[in-house]
C-alpha cells in the first residue's frame, strides 16, 4: 500500500526555491504527495499574478501536472480554525496564529489518514508537538503576557495527536541517504560538507531549523 504524505505551502517553498523539485519525483516511489486546494491557492493561484514569484507559481504548477502533488479538497468543513484561534489570547484578545491553508492540510491529513505532514513553519510543528514551548516563544516575541485556553488545546490535541510532523529537512536528508542527490551536489567535497550545505540552504529559505539541530542531523548521517 501507498504511503501518504501531505505538504503545507511552508515545505514546498523551501524545496522549490533550493532547485530539489527534482528529489520529490524520484521520492515519489510507492508514496504518495497531497496537497489541499487552499496550499495550491497559496502557490500558484496568489502568487502567479506576482512577477517575483511567478517563476516558482509556474514549476510547482509543473509538479501538479506531472502528478508529483495530488490536489485535495476536504471534505469535513467543521471549523477547526475557530478552536485552534482561540487558544492563545493577549488582553483577552485570541490570537489569530494558524492560516486556513495550514488548518485545511491539517484536516486533510486526518482524513487521508497521511503518514506524515510535512510542515517547515515553527508555529504548526509546536502547536502539535509542544504547545508550552509555543507561549513561552510568543511571550518572548510579543514582551507581554500570553494567556492559555488549556480546554480548547485539549480539544485540539486530542484531534490531531497522532499526526507526524516532519520537515522538508528530514525529507532531504533521507534523499541524501537515499543516494537520491547524486549529480545535484559535487562530490569534490565531503559528506558533513555536503550534509551542511544542504541543511542550511533549507533554512535561509524558510526551513525551521536550528544550528543545533543541523549539528544533531550531521553526527546522525555521519554515524550510518
Amino acid at each position: 500500500m501507498n504511503k501518504i504524505v501531505v505538504f503545507d505551502t511552508s515545505s514546498i517553498i523551501t524545496i522549490v526555491t533550493n532547485n530539489l523539485s527534482n528529489i520529490l519525483k524520484n521520492l515519489k516511489k510507492n508514496v504518495r504527495f497531497f496537497i489541499s486546494k487552499e496550499v495550491k491557492k497559496e502557490l500558484v493561484d496568489y502568487p502567479i499574478r506576482i512577477k517575483r514569484f511567478k517563476l516558482e507559481a509556474m514549476q510547482v504548477m509543473e509538479l501538479i501536472d506531472e502528478g508529483i502533488f495530488e490536489v485535495s479538497d476536504i471534505k469535513n468543513k467543521i471549523n477547526i480554525m475557530d478552536l485552534a484561534n482561540n487558544i492563545f489570547y493577549v488582553k483577552k484578545k485570541p490570537l489569530n496564529l494558524l492560516h486556513k491553508a495550514e488548518i485545511d492540510s491539517l484536516i486533510l491529513c486526518e482524513e487521508l489518514n497521511a503518514d506524515c505532514y510535512i510542515v517547515d513553519e515553527r508555529t504548526m510543528r509546536l502547536f502539535i508537538e509542544d504547545i508550552k514551548d509555543m507561549k513561552s516563544l510568543l511571550e518572548n516575541k510579543l514582551h507581554v503576557k500570553v494567556d492559555f485556553n488549556a480546554s480548547n488545546y485539549q480539544k485540539f490535541r486530542e484531534k490531531y495527536k497522532n499526526i507526524k510532523i516532519l520537515r522538508s529537512s528530514e525529507l532531504m536528508v533521507v534523499a541524501y541517504e537515499k543516494r537520491l542527490m547524486n549529480g545535484l551536489i559535487s562530490h569534490r567535497y565531503g559528506q558533513q560538507d555536503q550534509i551542511d550545505a544542504l541543511l542550511w540552504g533549507l533554512r535561509l529559505r524558510g526551513c525551521a531549523i536550528s544550528t543545533e539541530e543541523i549539528d544533531l542531523m550531521k553526527n546522525i548521517v555521519k554515524k550510518q
